[in-house]
């Protein structure tokens, strides 16, 4: 029906004109009885006309009520509808004649204004309390520190000046105080009540910030790029901490796990000192002990090889997970691990003299037994053969 009336109010187009709250559409070509009929029965007609005495294409002067019209959804001007609108659209069809819109087919005015009512409801979503006095909804935030009182007062300019872009931005500013609880959400809120509050004039604070829709998303967008970055670097920290801790353990774990055999070493050695006839260098003793010393080192020397490949597993570990952070360009924080570094070369450094020690003992009473009984020149070959091994290990097979 609403457009039926337009085509009234078109065709009338060369003879019609508004004034003081009615329209007037002079010498109309009667077409449309039945909705000639609507408008009568909805009391939109000034002067009361009588439908069923009009013949079709007869002409009529028609003095149609704004205020009527308004009531059934037909807007003249979208000021008008603005005025009537402000806070939420009609649940029913409306037409807008000036800016030839509808429900159906906004204009983007229409789509400016409907940007407003879900900024002003996402607001009042957040708001501690909100009330409507004296025509003008009103809201009160707070957080912690500060309160801020938001009057939500507009009118068509405000809406005009909005651009087009900044229709999506708007939406999007809605969208965010509409989610549920969220740190995002959070310091929007801050980011409103610290722009809005240095507006002194309480009046001008909703225009001020339709204004300024654009900068306000952009600045708070930054202070959560922030907060994400600030949080993920702490949370990165404090995993690296806790991981570079672990691996500390680790490695520490090698010799206190091993404190209980290594300490059979010195008491085994002096036990064969003490047992060793130096009056009968070729006595069955002597030989039994040079061949049990040389069995133990043996025995010691699997479990050592044991705890360097432990410590070799575990530094490949930390190199692993230090490649993961330089894929992700935070060299800096993986330097963390340095100190993990530090504390494997000098656990290394301790296996490496218990093996010396290890094998120095038994070498040692082999040479000096051989000494005794004349075979100097294979007591040099052996400590030759020991020298060469140890320098293979320490500078070949690191």
């Amino acid at each position: 029906m609403l457009s039926r009336i337009e085509n009234i109010i078109r065709t009338s187009k060369s003879n019609f004109d508004v004034n003081s709250g009615v329209c007037f559409c002079s010498d109309y070509k009667v077409s449309d009885k039945e909705c000639l009929v609507y408008l009568d029965e909805q009391g939109c007609f000034e002067q009361p006309i009588f439908v069923d005495d009009l013949s079709d294409n007869s002409n009529i002067n028609l003095e149609l009520s704004l205020h009527s019209l308004t009531k059934i959804g037909f807007y003249y001007s979208f000021e008008s509808f603005i005025v009537n609108n402000r806070y939420a659209f009609p649940d029913s069809d409306f037409y807008i004649y000036d800016i030839d819109s509808s429900q159906s087919k906004k204009n983007e005015n229409l789509a400016k204004h409907e940007a407003i009512i879900n900024l002003i409801n996402s607001i009042k979503n957040i708001a501690k309390y909100s009330y409507f006095d004296a025509g003008v909804d009103n809201a009160i935030i707070f957080r912690e520190d500060k309160s801020l009182f938001l009057s939500f007062e507009f009118d068509i300019n405000t809406i005009l000046a909005i651009k087009e872009s900044e229709v999506e931005t708007i939406n999007k500013v809605s969208s965010i105080f509409l989610d549920s609880v969220s740190e995002k959400k959070l310091l929007f809120i801050n980011e409103l009540i610290n722009l809005l509050t240095n507006e002194k004039n309480e009046s001008q604070r909703f225009i001020f910030l339709l204004s300024s829709i654009s900068d306000f998303y952009e600045k708070s967008t930054n202070a959560y790029q922030y907060y994400l970055r600030d949080f993920s670097y702490n949370k990165l920290k404090i995993e690296l901490d806790s991981k570079a801790l672990e691996f500390a353990q680790k490695i520490q774990s090698v010799i206190n796990e091993s404190q209980t055999k290594l300490i059979a070493i010195p008491t085994v050695f002096v036990l064969a000192f003490v047992s060793f006839d130096y009056s009968d260098l070729l006595s069955n003793k002597n030989i039994f002990t040079i061949i049990s010393l040389f069995i133990f080192a043996i025995l010691i020397q699997l479990f050592l090889n044991n705890q360097f490949s432990t410590l070799r597993f575990i530094n490949e570990n930390v190199i692993s997970y230090k490649d993961t952070f330089k894929r992700n360009d935070i060299d800096k924080i993986s330097s963390k691990f340095s100190l993990v570094d530090k504390e494997r070369e000098k656990q290394e450094k301790r296996l490496i003299l218990i093996e010396a020690i290890l094998w120095l003992i038994p070498v040692g009473l082999l040479c000096t037994w051989l000494f005794g009984i004349g075979y100097n020149l294979l007591a040099y070959m052996s400590i030759a053969i020991v020298l060469i091994i140890f320098l293979i290990k320490l500078f070949v097979l690191k």
